[in-house]
């Protein structure tokens, strides 16, 4: 199988000019450039240029994937909007990292499976509903970064024991900053635990303290535009009609900072493996609900079936009638399987054996059927 990557970039804050698009495109022969997306894949050969240094210095957001295990998301950010100190929370020096490029910051998010992903994804379009994350990380949404971090860790557990004596063991780190809303993944959020294959079972377990998520712009921003003094209020409109990457977003961060905001509560952080033995729980509790469901199904089916059991008998005589044909036999299999079943739902296998020997009596000299029979052992 030859080896695939893909790459895109996207422009998402302002189109790039014809001077910009004109040096992506010299990037590489494979590549394809509009003003605000670019895409190079390649089969044989590689990309040979750092994809960070050209988000850094054209795009927004950025997307690598291969298929022998890598998934690569990137978003760069206007360089003093990211509260960085909270997002280094989330961080590892592997999978999620954030650094600074001249006067942008960077945030990468980088999944390794060694074995390969379960699922190939359809790349074309993904990344347009995986740059809206790039607005909620601004806001101060940071769903998308817990998830990344569950992720990683459960990469990383992978290669120890529970109560394995090793400082690197990752069973007993804490959780970092649970936000808010992971019962309430949005259809962005929901294509990110997708991309990465993030277990849903421990999303649900991370996700039973995680209070639900108060609705975006309900501050009264009229008051706190009052607070802003003079030169501030002409530098924030001048950098909103130049259309100043991030301008809107610098705006809401200073007003909401003049809010007195409410304690929250403390709660007790969960280790890693605490959220692993839930998962394992809710895991099995889903095992045992699907369980029930089938058997109540089965049940269902048995007892519709017990109300036609002469009727499928009659079938299945009639089927046999017909014709030596193969699918006239196949068809008599099947019902018969399905009038076993009913006679261990009953406790009446004994009457089946009967009246299925009877079948093969009546017609023995149809070879075809006989050997059928004898495959299901019921003669």
């Amino acid at each position: 199988m030859s080896e695939y990557q893909y790459y895109e970039w996207q422009a998402l804050e302002r189109p790039l000019t014809a001077a910009e698009q004109a040096a992506v495109n010299n990037l590489s022969s494979h590549i394809d450039v509009t003003s605000s997306q670019v895409i190079v894949t390649y089969e044989w050969g590689d990309f040979k240029h750092d994809p960070i240094q050209v988000l850094a210095k054209y795009f927004d957001a950025h997307l690598y994937i291969t298929n022998w295990g890598t998934r690569h998301l990137a978003f760069r950010f206007p360089g003093g909007l990211l509260d960085v100190k909270t997002i280094e929370r989330y961080t590892d020096e592997d999978h999620i990292r954030i650094k600074t490029i001249g006067n942008v910051q960077i945030l990468e998010i980088e999944i390794n499976e060694d074995e390969g992903y379960d699922e190939w994804v359809d790349e074309h379009g993904l990344l347009s509903t995986l740059s809206r994350l790039r607005d909620h990380i601004m806001q101060g949404d940071y769903r998308a970064l817990y998830l990344a971090w569950l992720k990683a860790m459960s990469l990383e557990s992978d290669h120890y024991d529970e109560d394995e004596d090793d400082p690197d063991n990752f069973f007993n780190d804490p959780e970092p900053l649970l936000p808010a809303g992971l019962k309430q993944l949005t259809p962005p959020l929901k294509a990110f635990a997708d991309f990465f294959e993030i277990d849903p079972y421990l999303i649900s377990a991370a996700s039973e303290r995680s209070l639900d998520l108060s609705p975006l712009g309900q501050a009264d921003f009229a008051p706190l535009i009052s607070r802003l003094t003079r030169q501030e209020c002409d530098d924030f409109l001048l950098k909103i009609v130049n259309s100043e990457p991030g301008a809107i977003t610098a705006l809401r961060k200073k007003l909401l900072s003049f809010e007195i905001s409410t304690p929250k509560p403390e709660t007790h952080q969960r280790t890693f493996g605490e959220l692993l033995k839930t998962t394992e729980k809710l895991r099995q509790a889903e095992s045992r609900r699907q369980t029930e469901e089938k058997h109540q199904k089965h049940i269902a089916e048995m007892q519709e079936l017990a109300k036609r059991e002469a009727q499928t008998w009659q079938e299945i005589e009639n089927l046999v009638q017909i014709g030596s044909t193969a699918g006239n036999y196949d068809d008599a299999t099947a019902l018969l399987s399905k009038l076993q079943q009913l006679s261990e739902f009953q406790g009446t296998q004994a009457n089946f054996m009967i009246r299925v020997r009877e079948l093969g009596e009546r017609y023995k000299k149809r070879t075809a059927l006989i050997e059928r029979l004898k495959r299901k052992g019921w003669i």
